[in-house]
């Protein structure tokens, strides 16, 4: 009998192993398990960002401080300028500025007493922002009654003061928890918003 001349592969040939070796299944992740990842991944990125944005600002307490600090700056400022105005009717205009800061700050004064505020701390940094800020604005005005144009000066800054104090009684109303602060903010809105049209409409000559 002829030995059979088929040849088995050796024993050692690797690929040979391979032909013969059961191959794993590969294990694939539950989708749900996987979108659980991902979701989860997105909104702790959103709560890091969103920690970051509110340390970043100033609180509530600071922006009531700067909103007090500066509504207390202007009413001097306008207690100050009346002397100087040459218009009668910037001069009547000015009045009713003063007695609207005047009302304001007065009903203020028990709330920034409540969160223990006090616009006569002058090392607070809020407050010796707006200080500085108030130098700077008495400083232009100086100048403009140096070189006659004190009643266009005026008009045009008080007006810009009266546009930021809205903006920020805006940002002030919808950040407060407080229902007398939100009175106080809405009364005192009112009374500016007419005021503020007036300064701009004022013509100097």
């Amino acid at each position: 009998m002829q030995p059979n001349n088929q040849q088995l592969p050796p024993v050692h040939d690797p690929s040979y192993l391979d032909t013969i070796a059961v191959k794993p299944h590969a294990k694939t992740m539950n989708p749900f398990i996987l979108w659980g990842l991902i979701g989860g991944g997105l909104l702790l990125a959103v709560l890091a960002i969103l920690a970051i944005a509110s340390a970043g600002g100033p609180s509530n307490k600071e922006k009531l401080t700067t909103f007090a600090a500066r509504m207390s700056s202007l009413q001097a400022i306008s207690e100050d300028a009346q002397e100087d105005i040459q218009s009668s009717e910037l001069r009547t205009l000015n009045s009713n500025l003063t007695l609207v800061l005047a009302n304001a700050n007065r009903d203020l004064a028990p709330l920034l007493s409540d969160q223990k505020i006090s616009l006569k701390e002058k090392k607070n940094e809020q407050v010796k922002a707006v200080a500085a800020d108030t130098t700077e604005l008495t400083d232009r005005l100086e100048d403009a009654r140096l070189n006659a144009v004190f009643d266009r000066t005026y008009a045009r800054e008080i007006k810009y003061y009266l546009t930021s104090l809205r903006s920020e009684m805006r940002e002030l109303y919808g950040a407060s928890k407080s229902t007398s602060l939100k009175e106080v903010l809405a009364s005192t809105d009112k009374n500016i918003k007419p005021l503020r049209g007036d300064f701009s409409s004022f013509n100097a000559g």
